[in-house]
């Protein structure tokens, strides 16, 4: 089909048309540079403060702040659990942040390339198998102490017990795994730790069981391996002290 303008393809365009934009995006692939002049631009962005990308190009600024945003999270939180909302409309999703912030936990969406990365970069990498599909994060820093008091005093559960309480009410958000203070947990090891007793009757326990076994047998058993240690020192620089005299 021809035209005033010159030839016009199917899609309506012309062939100038076309061949500009092909130009244009084949100017927007990433060119990779050698590894002579990566190398040189990583050093320089290192001692900068930046990082590049694996085309030697800076980071976007928005990516730079949401990849500190979720290591924030990860770092800061006691408790951090990763979801997967299926197909929530936003009333629901106003009416499930809401009933978290009354379990004292907040909920934030995740890009899942940026969270992924930020899980990497800690010791909590092995949970990015459990970041795939639309993702969520519910965060939360109560500690064991205040669960244990929220139990008498809130009318909703307080920390980990409250969380899970309101995704099984939530019948689109599945429960995957987390962590809490330092530990991996899954949604069985959740399971176990809620129905644990709180952390002031553990240790009252653990002080019941001190007292039984004996104030004074206690401190004997603490002691043994430390005294053993300093008798055989002790024996040790005697016989380095033997044989110099006997050399003199």
């Amino acid at each position: 089909m021809f035209s005033a303008r010159g030839i016009i393809t199917r899609s309506g365009l012309s062939l100038t048309a076309v061949r500009t934009y092909a130009t244009t995006a084949t100017a927007r692939i990433p060119t990779k540079l050698s590894a002579a002049a990566l190398k040189a631009r990583r050093e320089a962005a290192a001692a900068s403060g930046k990082r590049l990308t694996n085309y030697g190009k800076e980071f976007h600024p928005q990516k730079t702040f949401l990849h500190h945003t979720y290591t924030e999270l990860l770092e800061s939180n006691r408790i951090l659990l990763i979801c997967q909302h299926n197909n929530m409309s936003v009333p629901e999703l106003v009416r499930l942040r809401t009933d978290l912030a009354a379990a004292g936990a907040q909920m934030k969406i995740v890009r899942l390339g940026i969270f992924s990365a930020a899980l990497r970069e800690t010791r909590y990498a092995n949970l990015a198998p459990l970041v795939n599909g639309p993702t969520c994060v519910i965060s939360c820093n109560i500690s064991p102490e205040e669960e244990e008091e929220g139990k008498a005093r809130a009318k909703v559960p307080q920390g980990l017990e409250g969380i899970r309480k309101v995704v099984e009410k939530h019948h689109k958000m599945i429960l995957l795994g987390g962590k809490i203070d330092d530990a991996l947990v899954s949604v069985e090891d959740m399971k176990k730790m809620v129905e644990m007793p709180g952390i002031q009757t553990l240790r009252s326990q653990l002080a019941g069981l001190l007292s039984q076994a004996g104030g004074g047998r206690l401190v004997q058993l603490l002691n043994m391996n430390p005294t053993l240690l300093v008798m055989n020192l002790d024996a040790h620089a005697k016989s380095q002290d033997n044989k110099e005299e006997t050399k003199a």
